[in-house]
């Protein structure tokens, strides 16, 4: 669902006095500015929440490791889990995506839209990097190998990165 869908849906929710309010000049702007920062910090925690879920997983792999005596396997997996925590610290911790009345740099309508649409995007992405960790930890068991995977998990963690990286020349571009 796009940027637009959304903030249609929530003024289709606001009460009689919210719905007043918007006559005001300028407040129905500032309304859906303020409605689009918080819906992209919906759509970045639900991505960091998701990553989140991989710690379970991480865990459940170095059990699987530990009790078949492999705990010589777990350099790998440890190098991945740093990874993860990567991904959900920068999901976190983003720019906002909105700039409030009196910064200096202002972010056009326009860029939110493409921030919002950008971090939707990165759904598909992260739900592919949890799919792998459900692999892992499959692999972990007796008789699996989970050489390839843990390349695999770090090279689609390693590009979900630097997409999210390259969020930030959106917000740099004005």
């Amino acid at each position: 669902m796009d940027l637009q869908s959304n903030l249609d849906r929530i003024k289709g929710n606001e009460s009689f006095f919210e719905k007043m309010k918007r006559i005001i000049p300028g407040y129905d702007g500032y309304v859906n500015k303020d409605n689009s920062r918080e819906l992209d910090t919906i759509i970045r925690n639900k991505l960091a929440l998701k990553l989140e879920t991989n710690k379970v997983k991480i865990s459940n792999t170095v059990s699987n490791l530990s009790s078949a005596g492999r705990l010589f396997e777990t350099a790998g997996v440890d190098k991945i889990d740093k990874k993860n925590e990567t991904a959900i610290a920068k999901f976190k911790s983003a720019a906002r995506g909105y700039s409030g009345a009196f910064d200096v740099v202002k972010v056009k309508e326009d860029k939110l839209a493409q921030l919002y649409g950008f971090d939707e995007a990165l759904l598909s992405s992260v739900d592919n990097v949890c799919g792998m960790f459900d692999e892992l930890e499959n692999a972990s068991k007796p008789g699996g190998d989970i050489k390839d995977v843990i390349a695999k998990i770090g090279t689609a963690l390693d590009e979900l990165i630097q997409k999210f990286n390259d969020r930030e020349n959106i917000l740099n571009v004005l």
